[in-house]
């Protein structure tokens, strides 16, 4: 036995090390008193921020613990898809089990779908099954065992919004100086065409984000270019060949933003070329015919850019956080990116003297400023507390998190998040000055650059999908036409080959493509989607062939 306790006791500390040497989890507390389900996007910078300061927050207002429990099962895209499947099995035992009805296809596609007709004079049981279980969803508890929605668009918030996954939380009548007036402080509805908070209180933005492009001087230097690029435009530079990092638009929400405000340029500056050549006035002619035809030619532009830019791509990254470190670390010479990932990642890799060999610049005329949100989940598990943390985000204590440098009064104690605040009084002395991004007016740039919901929101879904079929899944392809092109002119058969969009003009994308995916018919969109990519590399395949005969 002897000779055996050693060997026991060491296998005890293999198997107790782990315990041992485990960090808190996240959220801390595990006893706490009352505790929060939240589904966020938010990396651990801001959920570490977020969660010390909200549990101080809520002692002192309460007098009681709390522990933030997060749920992180990706970026907003996988969040969604979650959030999809998680009500869907909650409202199937509800009405199953709990109502004893039958569990059909009509009941499936209608109970979350916002295009279904609904007669409120009529009884719920007197209806069609779809209309009737989207009455009994929305005024029903069904939730998903999650109380609050943090981080993410307003392109996905409204979707789950209009689905009827989140409710109004009452937070409009708890902030009327910063929703119901039109006083100095007040956050506009829209500005630039971006929507910064819901009419019925079903969601709020708590912080604001534009987008533009991140890009390391040493990589750049290397490749000989001498100034930094400044447009989207600057990305299709021959030089940048596989040395331009992008993200997926299929999986990551704010990329596929990025890529409709790309869109959005385009059309905004062919709309401004047609009211010259007509005059400042449009002349004679109506504004519409005229806005039609830009948007088409705009959309059109801006599809050939994104080939031009995909054949630069070294890779489409699942995850949009992964472009600024790949930047910085010098894999990459510039990417597309979210304005704050931009930022932190600048501030991490800088040196003593607070030089930073990963430089951020927002695209002039190129991006709007929209916000980053928050909402209350249908069927919420703890509504009080989830009010409370949202109340949090919006007051102060919880703004100053955002851009305040660590060691600020009420600032966050151990990262500087580098995200703009979404009340204003941080845009004006004192509060201006605790802030690590001092020169930054978000209000101000928002007004130069309008975006227009009309052209491109219908077809944000569609956006993905020609990425997805253009770039990613004809990656290959596109390369290899793009590396035997090489330093032809736009002009030469072989580019403008590559450069063919005639497939998926405007108002393709308005019907076929838009209406397979809003289909609930998956076996339609998969076949769409080969259709396509097939279409897409052969045509690439024909541009290589024609640079090779050129040649």
């Amino acid at each position: 036995m002897r000779g055996v306790l050693p060997l026991f006791l060491c296998l005890g500390l293999v198997l107790a090390a782990p315990l041992l040497l485990r960090q808190p989890q996240e959220g801390g507390r595990q006893s706490a008193e009352d505790s929060v389900v939240i589904i966020s996007p938010h990396d651990e910078t801001i959920r570490f921020e977020f969660t010390r300061a909200f549990a101080d927050y809520y002692q002192r207002k309460t007098g009681r613990t709390v522990r933030v429990d997060w749920r992180l099962p990706g970026g907003t895209t996988e969040i969604v898809r979650y959030l999809d499947s998680e009500f869907e099995a909650a409202f199937r035992a509800y009405w199953t089990a709990t109502l004893h009805r039958p569990w059909t296809r009509e009941v499936l596609d209608s109970f979350s779908n916002p295009r279904v007709r609904l007669d409120h004079q009529r009884l719920d049981d007197q209806g069609p099954p779809g209309e009737t279980a989207r009455k009994v969803f929305l005024s029903s508890d069904a939730g998903c065992g999650i109380d609050l929605l943090f981080g993410g668009g307003t392109f996905d918030f409204a979707n789950l919004a209009d689905r009827g996954f989140l409710v109004d939380s009452g937070v409009l009548t708890r902030f009327p100086e910063l929703f119901g007036s039109n006083g100095d402080l007040a956050i506009p509805r829209v500005l630039g065409g971006e929507p910064y908070w819901d009419e019925q209180g079903r969601w709020v933005g708590t912080c604001l984000a534009g987008f533009g492009i991140c890009y390391n001087t040493d990589v750049l230097a290397r490749l000989g270019v001498a100034s930094p690029p400044a447009q989207w435009t600057d990305l299709t530079d021959a030089r940048f060949f596989k040395a331009i990092a992008l993200a997926d638009p299929t999986k990551s929400g704010s990329a596929a933003k990025a890529f409709e405000l790309l869109i959005q340029q385009q059309m905004n500056q062919r709309l401004s070329e047609l009211s010259e050549a007509n005059g400042n006035d449009h002349g004679n002619q109506p504004r519409e015919p005229l806005e039609r035809q830009a948007v088409a030619e705009g959309w059109q532009r801006a599809l050939q850019l994104l080939i031009r830019l995909a054949a630069n791509a070294r890779y489409f990254s699942d995850a949009a956080s992964k472009v600024p470190l790949d930047v910085a670390y010098g894999d990459a010479a510039a990417g597309m990116c979210i304005d704050f990932y931009g930022r932190f990642e600048s501030e991490a890799v800088a040196d003593g003297s607070g030089r930073s060999r990963l430089g951020y610049t927002n695209v002039r005329g190129g991006t709007s400023v929209g916000v980053d949100s928050i909402a209350l989940l249908r069927g919420a598990p703890h509504p009080q507390v989830a009010k409370a943390f949202l109340d949090f985000v919006l007051q102060l204590e919880g703004q100053k998190l955002w851009d305040c440098r660590p060691g600020t009064p009420g600032g966050p104690v151990r990262y500087s998040l580098r995200r703009l605040p979404v009340r204003k009084e941080f845009y004006r002395e004192p509060l201006r000055s605790f802030l690590a991004d001092r020169e930054a007016d978000p209000y101000r740039d928002a007004r130069a650059f309008q975006y227009h919901e009309a052209w491109t929101a219908p077809l944000f879904s569609s956006i993905r999908f020609l990425v997805r079929v253009m770039c990613i899944d004809s990656r290959e392809e596109l390369v290899a036409a793009r590396r035997a092109i090489g330093n032809e002119p736009v002009s030469s058969p072989a580019f403008q080959k590559l450069l063919d969009v005639s497939r998926v003009r405007y108002d393709v994308a308005l019907q076929q493509i838009r209406e397979t995916l809003r289909s609930a018919d998956r076996v339609q969109e998969i076949r769409l989607a080969e259709e396509l990519t097939t279409y897409f590399r052969n045509q690439y395949r024909q541009a290589e062939r024609l640079a090779r005969e050129r040649h």
